[in-house]
């Protein structure tokens, strides 16, 4: 192996074992330190459900434990959990407020509001229908760890195979190489989508797709996945969550094509329930004869617990009884295994999902991995593992990977692989231009600061506005008001209570022109972002206060979260606060640009950023959005508080 592809993989080795000794002591400490008076807290940091209500616990063949619970009345929540999440089941004695006992489980599936969680427990019955103070808080997982660092040891022994080459051509030390073939050409797909999909079709080892927002890169990732699959049998996709895995699953069983969803998907519908990989199993023919024979060890096993040791012959018997049996499960296991996976054009897991024991030896001409710019450099080693060729999707200039060792993010495990191949093979990779979903003057500031003004709006999209003469992209000044951010307490996120209600004063303002009855005839979305949880907390609290939202609400046409809770999202109006307003020109993680991109390229129709320019663009990122603004759009300069 070369000297430099060596010292890199250390150096990844290294930065991962940072977060993980990072993950691992944070949730430690958390779960440590927990009682009644730090829920408030985790919640807000969408660790955390409480209080749920119990409503079933289900028995399985494994000694396992489903147990469901909800949260009351419908509440939904943002949150990290996903299926597969490690998770302590907690609670509370409402009396001390400390916990009284707690279980380790994996979640199963999860809606919005409701959980299934798997956990192995001798008192099946702990959690009961009358039970209060219980819920749910995240805690380490190893096994994403597990999965990484074994990614990383593979392609550290890789030699004299696929995995070397690939690893090579990735780390910078080989070409990658392209075939002439017939170009691939769609009366549905545009130029730069067609380019891509050939791009795709002609590589032989690797190739990048960079789709910024609105550009059709799933659609694109799609029809590259249909015209491979015309000359291979099978390729998997793959992403870092479930929800972008869903996505894909679902295009692809709209165009006909047969899936397989490894694991459990994150949007619980019947049409993704059915390709899961249990479903499936559990559909087979053979399930019954697997379900009989497991039964029958169950009883020989009883049969041989019961039976005296002086019997020696008989408990013999009952043995290779229970081997015989063994071994026709493990048949009919690999048998049904093999059938699922025989007739399924796709395989779909996550980058974690993919080394699944259900996987273990299978290998993929073609491996896609969408949202690879959101991922950890080692996941997406794990996918790599399999392939014989991989096809990238992703765009570096949204929403980073989630790291919580500073010094890791830092020293380089915030830069991805996609990234990196980017930097180090620019001939392997295509960007989309065409964009669907902003009106041009919202498209045009992240595309000249982001995408080198190579972004077009498609004429579906780029006069389009909600009212006649209306200006796309507005700033709301706050500079001359006595706007000023706060804090509850060190470490914990920034509000702005002032610029909260400007934000609702100035979307009642805009809603009026357009008029209620259209808002709701035509359901025109509308979204409230912050970068800031603690902003958003507020706009939560605040809203109930004005009677006017409160229609709006219930017919879901109004939402609040953060950016991240808005990543590959759109609404018709995006209304941004972007909270900062101090003398130190202090814009803290707002320096972060992709965020902020992100937040912009939500909006379809309308953009209202609201905020003190004088803190803001001493930056000169916003120092240019704000020039931006002025002569493309409308800058308002507010001069008096808000009362």
């Amino acid at each position: 192996m070369d000297t430099r592809i060596k010292k890199k993989i250390e150096k990844l080795r290294h930065l991962l074992w940072l977060e993980k000794k990072e993950e691992d002591s944070f949730f430690s400490q958390y779960f440590r330190d927990f009682s009644q008076s730090k829920i408030e807290k985790a919640q807000k940091e969408g660790v955390c459900w409480y209080p749920l209500l119990f409503e079933k616990t289900v028995p399985d063949e494994n000694e396992m434990i489903k147990v469901t619970f909800s949260l009351p009345k419908n509440r939904e929540e943002e949150h990290s959990f996903q299926p597969g999440s490690s998770v302590k089941i907690f609670q509370v004695n409402l009396e001390t407020g400390a916990i009284k006992h707690h279980a380790e489980g994996i979640i199963n599936i999860i809606h919005k509001n409701r959980v299934e969680i798997n956990y192995q427990s001798k008192r099946p019955l702990l959690w009961m229908e009358k039970e209060t103070g219980i819920g749910i808080l995240l805690s380490f997982n190893a096994f994403t760890y597990k999965v990484m660092e074994k990614a990383l040891t593979d392609i550290t022994e890789a030699k004299d195979n696929r995995l070397e080459t690939l690893r090579d051509i990735m780390m910078g030390s080989q070409n990658a190489s392209f075939s002439l073939r017939e170009p691939f050409r769609s009366d549905w797909l545009n130029l730069s989508q067609q380019a891509a999909v050939n791009h795709i079709l002609s590589s032989q080892d690797i190739a990048l797709v960079h789709g910024p927002p609105g550009t059709g890169k799933t659609t694109t990732l799609v029809e590259a996945v249909i015209e491979t699959l015309r000359t291979e049998r099978q390729v998997m996709v793959c992403a870092y969550n479930n929800v972008a895995v869903d996505g894909l699953a679902e295009k692809l069983l709209t165009r006909g094509v047969s899936v397989v969803r490894i694991g459990n998907p994150a949007k619980v519908t019947d049409t993704l329930l059915n390709i899961t990989y249990e479903t499936k199993f559990s559909d087979h023919p053979f399930y019954a004869d697997f379900l009989s024979c497991k039964a029958m060890i169950k009883k020989l096993k009883a049969e041989f617990s019961s039976t005296p040791f002086r019997e020696i012959k008989t408990r013999r018997e009952i043995k290779n009884k229970i081997n015989e049996y063994n071994c026709y499960v493990a048949v009919l296991e690999m048998t049904i295994r093999t059938s699922i996976f025989k007739n399924s054009q796709v395989v779909a897991a996550t980058m974690i999902g993919t080394s699944f024991y259900m996987l273990k030896d299978l290998t993929f001409s073609t491996v896609f991995i969408d949202e690879a710019a959101q991922a950890l450099e080692p996941a997406c080693w794990s996918p790599i593992t399999k392939a014989n060729r991989v096809i990238f999707a992703g765009d570096h200039y949204q929403l980073p990977p989630t790291i919580k060792s500073y010094e890791a993010a830092q020293t380089g495990l915030m830069h991805t692989l996609f990234e990196k191949i980017m930097e180090r093979k620019p001939e392997c990779s295509v960007m989309l231009t065409m964009q669907y979903r902003m009106h041009e003057k919202i498209m045009n500031f992240p595309s000249q600061w982001f995408y080198e003004k190579q972004l077009i709006a498609s004429l579906s999209v780029r006069y389009k506005t909600l009212i006649d003469d209306d200006i796309p992209v507005e700033w709301v000044n706050t500079s001359q008001c006595d706007f000023r951010e706060s804090r509850k307490s060190a470490g914990t996120s920034i509000y702005n209570y002032d610029e909260a209600h400007l934000i609702f004063l100035t979307l009642f303002d805009y809603m009026e022109k357009i008029g209620e009855e259209r808002i709701k005839n035509e359901k025109i979305t509308l979204g409230i972002i912050s970068p800031y949880s603690a902003q958003v907390d507020l706009f939560r609290q605040k809203i109930k206060e004005y009677c006017y939202f409160e229609q709006f609400l219930d017919e879901k046409l109004i939402s609040i979260r953060t950016i991240d809770g808005f990543q590959g999202q759109e609404r018709d109006v995006i209304t941004i606060s972007l909270v900062r307003s101090n003398q130190h020109s202090n814009i803290g993680f707002l320096a972060d640009y992709r965020r902020i991109n992100v937040a912009m390229t939500r909006a379809k129709k309308k953009l209202i950023l609201i905020g003190d320019a004088s803190t803001l663009c001493e930056d000169p990122f916003f120092d240019a959005l704000f020039s931006y603004i002025q002569k493309n759009g409308l800058v308002t300069e507010l001069r008096e508080t808000i009362k």
